[in-house]
């Protein structure tokens, strides 16, 4: 966790991006001076629980976070920043997008009925991935989940390195799914359907053709899936092993 406090937000609107998808916009005085341009920047949310109107919260000390006594702890999960902009409103305003099918538990919760005033904490972003400037083609994989780090990256290969081929795999549950993403890369949807998660973007992955060079990857999602490419990447297609970043964002089995 950050050694600085987190952050207590409010909302600023929703909106559906998809019938999976949504996007929360979020405000607030605390917003001054948050560090969240770059790609894959990764935050704490933490969520109010039941009888809190705002999340408890823990100051920082040298000691590590205090937690306020007496009062429950949130519910916390890890998102990416998909869209911060200082300049906008009075505040600023930092997006966030949810999917939320049905049991994907307390953040997918609020986010579905969360109302405009509605307050949860957010920490400072983290992230360390940073494209290489030797990279001859880019590769980009994940799933729903990863699709708003997805955008950040792709967009930041769209600004830095616009002249280097920038292929994205993305698996979504169906063509409802699929996003209008920024930049110029050539992207592959796989759709789903009644498959295990993952399994078609490992097939997708394994029969991509791929361009001669120096290649650096970036691939999160489903947590069995992107280990298996990482695999892949690096013993069959001969990716070097600094060049490939990859997270597990969340288990299906």
């Amino acid at each position: 966790m950050s050694t600085t406090a987190p952050r207590l937000l409010q909302v600023a609107r929703t909106e559906r991006i998809t019938p999976a998808m949504i996007r929360v916009t979020l405000t607030g005085e605390e917003l001054a001076d948050f560090p969240g341009h770059g790609p894959d920047r990764r935050i704490k949310m933490f969520f109010p629980v039941e009888g809190q109107e705002r999340p408890a919260v823990p100051r920082a000390s040298t000691g590590g976070p205090v937690w306020p006594a007496g009062e429950a702890r949130p519910a916390i999960r890890t998102y990416t920043v998909r869209r911060f902009s200082p300049d906008a409103g009075e505040h600023g305003e930092l997006d966030v997008d949810f999917v939320v099918h049905a049991g994907h538990g307390p953040a997918a919760a609020w986010a579905t009925t969360a109302a405009p005033g509605a307050w949860v904490g957010v920490s400072e972003p983290g992230g360390r991935w940073e494209p290489d400037p030797d990279a001859e083609h880019h590769l980009v994989i994940g799933d729903e989940s990863a699709l708003p780090a997805v955008a950040t990256v792709l967009e930041t290969l769209a600004a830095d390195h616009p002249a280097v081929p920038v292929r994205a795999v993305i698996e979504v549950a169906d063509a409802g799914e699929e996003q209008r993403l920024p930049g110029a890369a050539v992207v592959d949807w796989v759709h789903r359907g009644d498959a295990p998660a993952g399994t078609p973007l490992v097939e997708a992955v394994r029969a991509a053709t791929l361009p001669d060079g120096r290649g650096q990857a970036w691939l999160s999602g489903e947590s069995a899936a992107v280990k298996e490419l990482r695999g892949h990447l690096l013993t069959d297609r001969g990716f070097d092993r600094r060049a490939v970043y990859a997270t597990g964002y969340w288990r299906a089995r």
